[in-house]
């Protein structure tokens, strides 16, 4: 007996849904109507689809989870209250923003020699640092007992 798999860009190479699509929907999770919001139970869905299971049920508003039927109450401010599953969201903010790491390429100069070193100029110069007395013995002993798990030296 063979499972049915989802097809199309939804699936993932496992054959289900990737971390990044709500389960409901099929919706990539986003930054704006779709972003990943998670239950008390831990599963997590878009926040689109959090709205609409949002029920009131004897005078309190609650959101019963698809995938294990375990209530979760609605936070005051609703469901854009609910903690985001930040694993998901991390991933989409690092799809949508390029990474910050600037490289410095590394130009042979004319005698073929190849810079390693951040050029000069680029950090400032540091002024005076503070001058902290050298460690002392707890005991005023004048050696470092403190690094010996024995009694100190007299």
């Amino acid at each position: 007996c063979r499972m049915l798999q989802p097809e199309g860009p939804q699936a993932s190479e496992e054959g289900g849904t990737r971390r990044s699509d709500c389960i409901i929907c099929y919706s990539a999770y986003d930054l704006s109507g779709h972003l990943p919001r998670r239950l008390y139970c831990g599963h997590t869905f878009c926040q689109a689809c959090v709205r609409r299971l949002d029920v009131p049920v004897h005078e309190q508003r609650w959101i019963p989870c698809p995938q294990c039927r375990q209530s979760t109450p609605t936070p005051r401010g609703g469901v854009a209250m609910l903690d985001l599953d930040l694993a998901a969201f991390l991933a989409i903010k690092a799809e949508r923003e390029p990474a910050r790491v600037e490289s410095w390429p590394s130009t042979p100069l004319k005698d073929g020699t190849t810079i390693i070193q951040q050029p000069a100029g680029l950090c400032p110069t540091l002024g005076p640092q503070p001058n902290f007395p050298p460690p002392r013995c707890c005991w005023d002993c004048g050696s470092l007992c403190c690094l010996s798990l024995g009694s100190p030296a007299v």
